[in-house]
Parts: C-alpha cells; sequence; structure tokens
C-alpha cells in the first residue's frame, strides 16, 4: 500500500494532473480533509473499479449503522473525478487516511486533487 502525498491543486489557470500507476492489490492512502478529488484515468480497453474503502457507517440506502464501501465503475478509456469524500465514513480512525483499492491498475493513471 502506497501513501500518496502528491496533492496538486486546481487553479483558475486549470491543471494537467501529474498522475501515477495506482498500487496493485493493497491499494493506495491519502489523507481526506473533505475536499480532495480523486482522478481516475482508465486507458485500458474494459471497464475497472474504484474502491472506496469505508471505515465509518452510512445509511444511504442501507440499513441504518452498516458501513459499506463505495465502489464506482470507470468504462474502458474513461476519466471519473471522485469525491469529495465524507471524513466520518471513508477516513481510518486512527490513521485519519482514506484508502483507495483499483480493480486493475494496467494503464490507469491516479492523482489526487484539491481546489
Amino acid at each position: 500500500m502506497a501513501l500518496i502525498t502528491n496533492f496538486q491543486r486546481i487553479t483558475e489557470s486549470g491543471l494537467t494532473p501529474s498522475v501515477q500507476l495506482p498500487t496493485a492489490v493493497t491499494g493506495d492512502t491519502f489523507a481526506n480533509s473533505g475536499s480532495e478529488i480523486v482522478y481516475v484515468k482508465n486507458g485500458s480497453g474494459s471497464s475497472i473499479n474504484v474502491t472506496i474503502v469505508s471505515q465509518g457507517t452510512c445509511s444511504f440506502g442501507l440499513a441504518a449503522n452498516v458501513a459499506h464501501d463505495k465502489v464506482i465503475a470507470v468504462a474502458a478509456g474513461a476519466t471519473k473525478l471522485i469525491g469529495p469524500l465524507d471524513k466520518s465514513r471513508f477516513n481510518d480512525p486512527t490513521t485519519l487516511l482514506t484508502k483507495i483499492v483499483v480493480s486493475t491498475v494496467t494503464s490507469v493513471d491516479l492523482a489526487i486533487l484539491r481546489a
């Protein structure tokens, strides 16, 4: 698991994100203040899933107080911006980090952006 510390600011002039390859299997973590955006570009030939690992509870669409991960599909050739992410649901209570896992890392770019 890799800790992403390269947060990139989006400015009035725009931003061309510097990307990295996601960490296979174990995923990546980042300090989530509740204003970050996860940038995922899927350059592969098939759809992938990005899983934001739940640490807290959420009652949206499920029984109250059930912890559940957020899974976002990113189609082949597509780019998705995910977030901002709720700190109480996604931050580990000890490390205060949010964990993301990408189902396939080949030809996938990842970045953490801030406004």
